[in-house]
């Protein structure tokens, strides 16, 4: 059976919005749902498998809105063993379709399947198809789809849809791959940090956001001073603070001619200001082939200036040497207060803060107020410049 004018100007249609998905992976349940429908079925499940083994460790899962956040560890365990047809769906040919228990047959088991019960019980399916959508040294990349027998699915309809659609998925799922091995990469780190109130964002060398941080996020949101424009673009809303930040993220997404591995922009502060975000922009290259060895961005950290008195001066004192005295400055500096309200805050003459403040600035070799403040946030992040030994190392800052 072959696929309609309409359908096929349908499928058309609908296939650019598959690839915005790539980069945004909160579409993938929208786009999803769509695929359902033209299926006729239940629900559409994508799964990335990063490593061919019983014990599946490394995944991407994707699925749409009737598969719910707690029942993917259930569909994963259940749904991708070796009772199940799609634990051999990547033994077939590229875009062929597998209906029911047909794989699981074709390898010798005849048993009954495990998955049904579950999948009858939460979905109120009773059969299962599916196809591979890719073929890797590091993995595979399976479409399952189900449905209830009694339903108005028809396989074969199905398959000439799939095969389509098939190759656009291939493709979207390739260009995804990046983005959730950054989350898998980062996820634990960048949770970290949203307690400690430091936002990162990892960059395109376009300055397109393919990940941040929930208080990355939030900064964001305040429209204070950064923006996140047409195809989640990164800028400011200074006309020159936005050249700045274009410029100094393509510069550090480039691999050759780079004079330094680190760089700060100070970005004012809308609302306040006598207030300055303060951005650290670090390369974010690709070398050991994980993300097909196409990956070139940057990693971005900002702090909300509003925050700043969260930062911990320990690290500082430890790590610069800092006297008792010098490290109450430090702290006192990071609160926002002047060299005048330092001293009556500490009870010191004005001269004596002066004269501290300079101490700290020689010590850590930090130019001006900002630069301390980049600096306490690097002993939490680990960044490396162009500052030699005065650079707190990896295991230091870790």
């Amino acid at each position: 059976m072959t696929i309609s004018e309409k359908e096929f100007g349908a499928l058309n249609q609908m296939i650019p919005s598959l690839y915005e998905a790539a980069i945004s992976p909160e579409l993938w349940g929208e786009r999803l749902d769509w695929l359902t429908g033209v299926l006729r079925s239940t629900n559409v499940v994508l799964v990335r498998i990063e490593n061919i083994r019983p014990e599946i460790s490394n995944y991407s899962f994707h699925a749409n809105t009737w598969i719910t956040p707690e029942m993917v560890g259930d569909y994963l365990r259940l749904g991708l063993n070796d009772n199940d047809g799609s634990a051999y769906f990547h033994q077939l040919d590229l875009y062929e379709f597998s209906i029911g228990d047909e794989m699981r047959h074709r390898n010798g088991d005849m048993s009954p399947s495990r998955f049904y019960p579950w999948l009858k019980q939460t979905l109120n399916c009773d059969q299962a198809a599916g196809l591979c959508l890719s073929k890797d040294p590091s993995g595979y990349d399976i479409l399952t789809t189900h449905y209830r027998e009694d339903g108005r699915f028809v396989p074969h309809e199905a398959a000439n849809m799939l095969r389509l659609v098939g190759p656009h998925l291939t493709k979207v799922l390739e260009m995804n791959r990046p983005v959730n091995l950054l989350r898998h990469r980062y996820g634990a780190f960048l949770d970290v940090l949203d307690r400690l109130r430091i936002g990162v964002g990892i960059l395109t060398a376009g300055s397109e956001l393919i990940l941040g941080n929930d208080e990355f996020n939030r900064i964001v949101s305040t429209g204070d001073c950064l923006t996140l424009g047409a195809g989640a673009s990164l800028s400011a809303h200074d006309d020159h603070d936005a050249r700045a930040l274009r410029d100094a993220v393509l510069k550090m997404s480039r691999r050759e001619g780079l004079s330094k591995t680190s760089e700060s922009l100070r970005l004012d502060s809308r609302i306040n200001e006598n207030s300055a975000y303060l951005l650290d922009l670090s390369p974010l290259h690709e070398s050991r082939g994980a993300f097909g060895g196409q990956f070139s961005g940057v990693l971005v950290t900002v702090v909300d200036p509003f925050w700043y008195t969260d930062l911990n001066v320990g690290l500082m004192r430890q790590h610069y040497n800092l006297t008792a005295t010098e490290a109450d400055v430090f702290d006192a500096v990071l609160r926002g207060l002047s060299n005048n309200d330092i001293a009556d805050h500490l009870g010191k003459g004005r001269e004596t803060v002066k004269s501290q403040l300079a101490s700290i600035f020689r010590k850590t070799g930090a130019p001006d107020r900002l630069g301390l403040v980049r600096l306490a946030v690097q002993l939490l992040i680990p960044l490396k410049d162009d500052m030699g030994d005065k650079k707190p190392s990896v295991d230091k800052a870790l």
